[in-house]
């Protein structure tokens, strides 16, 4: 199988269910059962950071996937961003040197996610560069947590 840049691009929507059925249509693709989480999201450019929640489903075809996240919060996450492509997602093994990296390279941060203040980030987003695109690196450690999600359908560890 080829290996893709990214692994899949993540779009923000008002109510991403009607996004996932209207994509489902488009696209001739089906989507997992959504997953929710609480997430700590920082954006060290303005020192502004959030928990909120965060409810996503994953488009269930081959790579490269369609993630449709619900609306919430003032940050990145916000109905600000929603009705466009938010960013293209990529796979990265080394994420605090990934941040490192992006520094030296002058790439804006627009947030960092952790699953609460003072862990490591497992992602994270860039500003727009000047194409007006942003990418996000995921942490290869959640790759089989994701990677089970989109082949079951189910979010792993989930009691029914």
């Amino acid at each position: 199988m080829l290996e893709h840049i990214y692994y899949h691009i993540g779009i923000v929507a008002r109510d991403y269910q009607e996004a996932a059925e209207h994509y489902s249509k488009v696209l001739d693709v089906k989507f997992t059962e959504p997953a929710e989480s609480v997430l700590y999201i920082e954006n060290p450019e303005t020192q502004q950071a959030e928990t909120i929640k965060v409810a996503a489903v994953y488009s269930r075809n081959r790579p490269p996937y369609v993630e449709l996240l619900q609306a919430n919060g003032n940050g990145i996450f916000s109905e600000k961003n929603t009705g466009q492509i938010l960013y293209f997602g990529i796979w990265e093994s080394d994420i605090e040197g990934r941040i490192e990296e992006l520094k030296q390279q002058g790439i804006g941060i627009d947030a960092l996610l952790r699953s609460e203040p003072g862990k490591r980030a497992h992602a994270i987003i860039t500003a727009p560069d000047k194409m007006g695109v942003r990418i996000e690196y995921v942490s290869t450690l959640l790759r089989p947590v994701i990677d089970a999600w989109v082949l079951t359908g189910k979010y792993p560890g989930r009691q029914h």
